[in-house]
């Protein structure tokens, strides 16, 4: 009998990158919750978290990821418009991961008060802000890893004059005439 192991396909650099892009926009937004909660009750860092302070933690984490998925290719594109891109991507998982996350933890006033609370927490400890910037781009950076091997797939790695002349034209009539 076969081992299951053969079957399977390997994960790829781009794949693994990818899915530490989402871990971790997953557990900064579960901290940027978690630190959320300690904004509205500062009792919860000294004493267990209630059930519903922990759904916020993980709905927070939720919204992140969701944002991320969400977020399509604005992350990890090449070059200056790609930078441009990230910052908008950026300020996309930002809002609208805190947008899902408090719809997830309170259905009708989370949605207005996940963002509101997300820019006071990040007004309120710039060094924090810095944290979640340096976050994002870290992001950015895999995927990046995950963009490149993504458009690598439909182009291939050596392009040769003959395979792909810059003037088929050219050479195709001087092949007929030759």
């Amino acid at each position: 009998m076969r081992p299951f192991s053969r079957k399977k396909q390997k994960v790829t650099d781009g794949e693994r990158a990818r899915a530490l892009a989402f871990f971790l926009v997953g557990v900064c937004s579960a901290g940027l919750g978690y630190l959320a909660v300690l904004h509205l009750d500062r009792n919860a860092l000294f004493e267990e978290l209630t059930w519903y302070q922990l759904w916020i933690v993980t709905a927070s984490g939720l919204g992140g990821m969701i944002a991320l998925f969400l977020s399509g290719d604005r992350m990890g594109q090449p070059g200056a418009k790609g930078a441009y891109r990230a910052v908008a991507g950026g300020i996309w998982i930002t809002f609208i991961g805190a947008l899902i996350g408090g719809t997830l933890g309170l259905p009708v006033y989370g949605t207005m008060f996940g963002p509101f609370i997300v820019v006071v927490t990040l007004l309120g400890a710039p060094m924090l802000a810095a944290l979640w910037a340096f976050n994002l781009l870290g992001i950015h950076m895999l995927m990046a890893t995950y963009q490149s091997e993504r458009d690598s797939i439909f182009t291939p790695e050596r392009m040769t004059q003959l395979d792909h002349p810059s003037d088929s034209l050219a050479l195709r009539m001087r092949g007929r005439f030759n």
